[in-house]
């Protein structure tokens, strides 16, 4: 594979080695092995997936002390988060350099995003809800069709478990006149299975933009989440689940300079699932799900209403996994999906609908893993697309796996770049993608560690030409290294992941927009008795705010601060304090970020 130039590969070359050199020289052992159980890289459950996956737990959500998805996916390998002023404000994930719009998030298996936009609102999902978030890194369209150009983002919420009811509660008070409120209560016995939880995030905020009124762009938000799970026989099991968010914010526009200007929106974002299993045979395990998710926006200009946007995705599913042997796996399924809009803006199309089959073999023999999967695609508005994936690992011993893979991808085009007035246009062709990808990863007695390197060609980019006008004229090239590592120095756990990318338009020549080309993060922690502290060490180089590469915006290292005291084995106290030496930055152009920011919390969880 070839990479940005012989620098780039020598620079990365040697930090690898330092990091490896300076951990074995330390004879330590991990407290627990990582969970390699995973639903979402292949589709079915997956011990030890060849493809780049990280797991985000509740403990390691309790334990960072992270609030905002924004801030806690910009701490996993390969991301990069922009956020437009601070908590609650328009944020975008960029994935191993792709677009904002080429990760797709799904919860609880429901894909969740905007129609019209074609991303997700995950400025607005509350962290407290969240149970579980698997990250897989690289396309997947061949398992999950359109959007998974840069990978998939799958969020789990909070599940029952058998036992009587257990309640929990958190109270947090911070900078900003920040407040926090959540509680919760889940159960169950040998058949049924339980969760419900609400919560309340209210902050003051900051200035939002530069440029605009310069009051404090204040942000609320309330949710719920529920689920239930019942095993009517031991071979069939039925479940449910809702989560809905409402939010309400203030923000600055950057087209708009005017002191005096006030912007509001209110969101609703709500995902809801039915699931049912099936043990048909021994052998066979039939799936039946059905979803809905939710993505609406009201808009006000100094009190007046000025647009509303409501998007939903209905969906359906059946899948078949069939244990062909104790080595291989066949995964057949088909999906509906449907999209609708209902908006004050007028579209020539208001609502599409997509059909598609998948077909996946996961299997080893030997030192040898694989997986191959195959989709076809069938939507009314952009026509058909064939993709696949082809995954190998070879176990060159206990504890060192080699892995290359190769796969295809697409982004659909949304309802806003088919039919938005004066803008979109219905010849629009998907955004398409090949991936080729190799890896290395180790679990030894001192911990775990991995390296990734990929090249990403996408063709057929949306993009503006001269007449100002958006068509599927630009391509561009991504090629990237990404290291992790996981172990124990002298009884802290230390976990830690660099990404080096090079996002570059083809055509130009120039680094694509709002892509930082290194990422860097590096957690300690360690715990005494009762007591816990630990730090976060965010590095994130310069990117551009523009295509022609004219406007930097400069990079920055951000350092965070976090202590927990268990005061008995039910409650517990904890402290975080943020950006400690009140670093200013930016993310996006004339966009202000958050302070030093300081937050206090009180739990009980028994």
């Amino acid at each position: 594979m070839k990479f940005p130039s012989r620098h780039f590969a020598l620079r990365t070359s040697v930090r690898l080695t330092l990091a490896t050199l300076a951990l074995s020289s330390f004879s330590v052992h991990a407290d627990k092995a990582l969970d390699t159980v995973t639903v979402t890289a292949n589709r079915m459950p997956t011990e030890n997936a060849l493809a780049p996956t990280t797991v985000i737990t509740r403990a390691d959500i309790d334990r960072l002390q992270i609030n905002d998805l924004p801030s806690l996916l910009s701490r996993q390998t390969g991301i990069d988060v922009t956020v437009n002023g601070g908590i609650g404000k328009s944020s975008s994930i960029f994935m191993r350099g792709t677009n904002s719009d080429h990760v797709l998030i799904l919860v609880d298996g429901v894909k969740w995003q905007s129609a019209t936009l074609g991303s997700s609102s995950i400025q607005h999902f509350p962290v407290e809800q969240i149970e579980r978030v698997e990250i897989v890194r690289g396309p997947r369209s061949g398992l999950y069709g359109a959007e998974a150009i840069g990978g998939v983002i799958q969020i789990f919420t909070r599940k029952g478990k058998a036992g009587k009811p257990t309640p929990y509660a958190k109270v947090g008070f911070g900078s900003d006149k920040t407040t926090q409120l959540a509680a919760g209560v889940r159960g169950g016995n040998e058949n049924t299975n339980y969760s419900v939880s609400v919560s309340h995030d209210e902050t003051d905020g900051i200035d939002a933009y530069q440029g605009g009124n310069p009051d404090e762009d204040g942000y609320r938000s309330k949710s719920i989440a529920a689920n239930v799970q019942h095993h009517i026989t031991d071979k069939i099991e039925i479940g449910a689940n809702i989560m809905r968010a409402e939010g309400f914010n203030d923000y600055d526009s950057e087209f708009d300079s005017s002191l005096t200007s006030d912007y509001k929106a209110e969101s609703v974002e709500q995902v809801l699932g039915l699931n049912s299993k099936l043990q048909l045979t021994d052998k066979w395990l039939l799936a039946i799900n059905l979803g809905e998710s939710r993505d609406e926006s009201d808009n006000f200009f100094n009190n007046s209403a000025t647009s509303t946007f409501n998007t939903r995705h209905r969906y359906a599913n059946v899948t078949n996994t069939i244990d062909l042997s104790p080595e291989h796996t066949l995964n057949v399924g088909f999906d509906y999906d449907v999209d609708d809009v209902d908006s004050t803006t007028v579209y020539d199309e208001e609502s599409r609908d997509n059909k598609a089959a998948f077909i996946s073999w996961q299997g080893n023999a030997g030192q040898n893993s694989w997986l191959i999967s195959a989709r076809h695609d069938d939507n009314e508005a952009y026509g058909n697309n064939d993709t696949g994936t082809a995954e190998w690992g070879y176990a060159i011993n206990t504890g060192l796996t080699m892995t290359a893979s190769i796969g295809t991808a697409f982004k659909a085009p949304t309802f806003n770049d088919l039919y938005f007035p004066g803008f979109g246009s219905p010849e629009l062709q998907p955004e398409k993608s090949k991936n080729y990808g190799l890896g290395i990863n180790g679990q030894q007695g001192w911990g775990q560690w991995g390296v990734q390197a990929y090249q990403n060609e996408v063709r057929d980019l949306l993009a503006y030409d001269s007449t100002f006008s958006l068509k599927n004229i630009a391509e561009a090239k991504i090629k990237g290294i990404e290291f992790d590592v996981a172990t124990q120095i002298m009884g802290f756990d230390l976990a830690a992941n660099a990404s080096f990318i090079d996002p570059e338009d083809e055509q130009t020549g120039k680094t694509l927009r709002r892509r930082a080309q290194r990422l860097a993060n590096i957690m300690l922690d360690k715990r005494w008795g009762d007591f816990s502290a630990g730090t976060s060490w965010k590095l994130h180089g310069h990117s551009y705010d523009d295509a022609a590469n004219t406007s930097r915006v400069g990079g920055y290292g951000l350092l965070d601060l976090r202590i927990a005291y268990d005061v008995t084995s039910e409650w517990s106290m904890q402290a975080n304090l943020s950006n400690v030496f009140d670093k200013e930055y930016e993310t996006v152009e004339g966009y202000n970020s958050l302070d030093r920011t300081v937050m206090f919390t009180v739990s009980y969880q028994p």
